[in-house]
């Protein structure tokens, strides 16, 4: 049985602000998610590994978001194009960015990669990127050229989750305040 991947946050120092957080799903071999997903959490941001379309489609027909997919252009036993025109029939999610990343080597990588570009951006991909030597801030630069100007997490929130986060920004703001003051205090 195939199980919803979970989201996984990058570590406390490098974790970013609600305003900057972007959630970013990758579908590829075990070892080049395990590959992508630390690249990304190192750069401050939540991500989800799958598979498998299924543990992909889980994820993304559950309550969660992703603002970019990255999606391997050739996966093991399934098809990418079906994966890209199944998220881009999605009404939650037919807008998210589709990057397809190509870590293929070799003439025939590069051959077979021009076709698969071509027919992925006319499914409706937005990039396509070629890799035959792991790049990580290549890989970071495509997603972040990519990422929307506002976390999706941000756009769908309701008028009262809005207000409930500035509430309790405006509390921890005004606790930080009150611990630099007494903590200023404390030293005279």
């Amino acid at each position: 049985m195939t199980t919803e991947p979970p989201l996984e946050f990058p570590r406390a120092q490098q974790a970013r602000g609600p305003d900057d957080t972007y959630r970013v799903l990758f579908l590829d071999s075990a070892d080049n998610v395990e590959l992508l997903k630390a690249t990304c959490k190192e750069d401050g941001f939540v991500v989800v590994g799958s598979e498998t379309i299924a543990e992909a489609m889980l994820f993304l027909e559950g309550k969660d978001h992703v603002d970019v997919i990255v999606c391997a252009a050739h996966l093991e036993s399934e098809s990418m194009f079906a994966f890209l025109r199944h998220v881009r029939a999605h009404s939650t999610h037919a807008t998210s960015m589709f990057l397809i990343l190509s870590l293929e080597a070799g003439t025939l990588g590069t051959f077979l990669d021009r076709s698969a570009a071509r027919a992925g951006v006319a499914l409706g991909a937005n990039a396509y990127a070629i890799m035959p030597t792991f790049d990580a801030l290549a890989l970071l630069a495509h997603i972040r050229e990519l990422q929307p100007d506002i976390p999706t997490l941000l756009q769908l929130e309701t008028p009262d989750e809005k207000l409930s986060r500035s509430q309790a920004a405006t509390r921890d703001a005004v606790r930080l305040a009150r611990a630099r003051s007494g903590g200023e205090r404390g030293e005279e």
